[in-house]
């Protein structure tokens, strides 16, 4: 079975600021290309023994966007 999907990945524009060595550390975070729309699809998946679930559910991207990482669910 084969699943293709749309993702967000990638880094986005930024600027590499000169005086890293005085900025807090969550002043240095990299933005990147992240979720700001997204839902689940899911697939039946062929030949599962009758005592498993036959079913995946897998991330579609909807709209992306430039920002931190969500790590709810990035």
């Amino acid at each position: 079975l084969t699943i293709n999907t749309t993702i967000c990945a990638g880094y986005c524009m930024t600027r590499d600021v000169n005086g890293k060595l005085f900025l807090p550390k969550y002043a240095l975070s990299q933005d990147v290309c992240t979720y700001r729309d997204f839902m689940y699809k899911t697939a039946e998946i062929p030949g599962c023994p009758r005592h498993v679930t036959p079913y995946f559910s897998y991330p579609v991207a909807i709209s992306c966007k430039c920002g931190k990482c969500n790590t709810d669910y990035s």
